[in-house]
């Protein structure tokens, strides 16, 4: 999460400069001092700010961790990005002169997630291997694409969660894996002519649904966890062609010209997709998300698309 840490923050105007000396102490890593920090505001957000990244790890950080960095923490403005829980308390036993903002993993991937879902960082998926035992055919291709892709969230993290009561939750970005079927074959017309034609269609297993992409899919660069459907969820490929005429029939307006003249036609007729002539190939991506916990409630997974929840173990 280094990166998306450098790359927002660079996004947001924030300018790391390295430091003179080199800093080295344990769990902690110093991404620069900056000139200026808005993110975090108050006095604090003046010029001269170390930043510093606590990458995430099984445990949390033990308060003989911290302890250890107040004795080398330089005198001023620090401000700590952390993908681990800290110590109880920690910011109370600061060295004096040292000036201290501390940001845990609930703030660190709610900044991070946001980023994501409204466009200024993409994301890009873990690779995906095939399946095992899947022998990949002409027209259907299992596996991965090397150009992860993630799908547009339409969900606002923060409307939701108070519409829903869940105001204060622990949340964590994720992306939920669904499938890009990118298919090529004919129309068929009423007189029997074909159209040479090509779809995107999405096929979202939490959603159980299958439909036409309309929308501009993203380019992935950073990583960010991935969770796989119940593999129940997949349409199996006989389910999927029968699904596939209602959703890649069209309406195409006439082209005839009259006997009496030159006059276009402004009739819809039924051009009809000829399930013969299609090739298929498919890839996996993402579609945005988010880990909910909530005390009292099950942990759930919200979909970005759709605004509805999933159980999560």
């Amino acid at each position: 999460m280094e990166d998306a840490v450098r790359a927002l923050l660079s996004s947001r105007g924030v300018r790391l400069e390295t430091t003179a000396e080199h800093v080295e102490i344990p769990e902690f890593v110093l991404l620069g001092i900056a000139e200026k920090t808005p993110e975090i505001g108050g006095g604090i957000s003046e010029t001269n700010v170390h930043v510093w990244h606590i990458e995430s790890g099984m445990m949390p950080l033990s308060r003989a961790d911290f302890e250890r960095w107040c004795v080398d923490a330089p005198i001023g403005k620090n401000w700590i990005l952390s993908e681990r829980e800290l110590p109880d308390g920690c910011q109370d036993d600061t060295p004096h002169g040292v000036e201290l903002v501390i940001w845990g993993p609930e703030v660190l991937s709610r900044w991070i997630g946001d980023a994501v879902i409204s466009g200024e960082l993409v994301a890009r998926a873990p690779t995906i291997e095939p399946e095992e035992n899947t022998e990949p055919s002409s027209d259907r291709v299992g596996g991965h694409d090397e150009n992860s892709l993630v799908m547009p969230a339409i969900v606002s993290l923060d409307s939701w969660l108070i519409q829903s009561g869940r105001e204060g939750s622990m949340t964590s970005p994720v992306l939920l894996k669904v499938a890009l079927w990118k298919i090529s074959g004919f129309l068929i017309g009423p007189d029997g002519e074909g159209l040479n034609s090509d779809w995107e269609v999405i096929e979202d297993p939490w959603a159980s649904s299958v439909s036409i992409n309309e929308v501009p899919l993203d380019d992935n660069n950073i990583r960010i966890r991935t969770i796989d459907p119940p593999s129940s969820m997949w349409r199996d490929e006989s389910s999927l062609m029968e699904e596939l005429p209602s959703i890649l029939d069209r309406k195409i307006q006439d082209d005839d010209e009259s006997k009496d003249g030159p006059v276009r036609s402004i009739m819809l007729q039924w051009w009809r997709a000829d399930i013969d002539s299609l090739k298929k190939s498919r890839v996996f991506i993402g579609m945005p998300g988010w880990i909910v916990e909530s005390p009292g409630r099950e942990r759930v997974v919200l979909h970005g698309g759709n605004g509805r929840t999933y159980p999560f173990n």
